[in-house]
């Protein structure tokens, strides 16, 4: 399942990896519909040739679409993540879990999408300015954000309250019969 598999599932840490899927939901039926218009080109970016024009159908779909999808004044996002992730420790099954659920900050004005991705960028923009992170040219933040420069981060997005929570659940295995 790995060469279908989006970039995350990629990481060189995940090589052992027998299974992996990561899914994105927006609002009921959101995959349905975004399937079909995958399905029929319209989120490519290559552009064609349109009466004599060069665009990329995701720029006309994008520019058709936000008006009807834009957040409104009222409205109010959450934000969710969570990583399952089951195998073996020290010989003994086991199983990882990491959670985050994220609101609308009402004091402030922010959207819980704001606060997770753009906070985020802004802390690693940070980390690029202070000099503690030393990547150069094009990399995935998940190859580049491990160890010291993660628990940083996390660290970080706790201070505002946006935290990640881990539980272990370690088993014994059953006797063999």
């Amino acid at each position: 399942m790995r060469g279908s598999c989006p970039h995350l599932l990629e990481l060189d840490i995940l090589h052992n990896l027998k299974y992996g899927t990561q899914k994105t939901v927006r609002w009921p039926g959101y995959a349905d519909k975004v399937t079909v218009l995958k399905q029929l080109g319209l989120l490519s970016t290559e552009p064609i040739d349109v009466g004599g024009s060069r665009v990329a159908p995701k720029d006309v779909l994008d520019a058709l679409l936000y008006p009807h999808v834009k957040m409104q004044p009222e409205d109010r996002d959450i934000t969710l993540f969570r990583v399952d992730v089951s195998g073996h420790r020290n010989g003994r099954p086991c199983h990882y879990r990491v959670q985050m659920v994220d609101r609308y900050d009402e004091a402030l004005g922010f959207t819980s999408m704001a606060r997770t991705t753009a906070m985020t960028g802004a802390i690693v923009a940070r980390m690029v300015g202070d000099g503690a992170l030393q990547a150069r040219g094009w990399v995935h933040p998940e190859q580049v954000i491990t160890g010291r420069l993660f628990d940083r981060l996390i660290s970080e997005l706790a201070a505002i309250d946006v935290v990640f929570d881990m539980t272990v659940e370690e088993t014994t295995p059953l006797a063999a019969e």
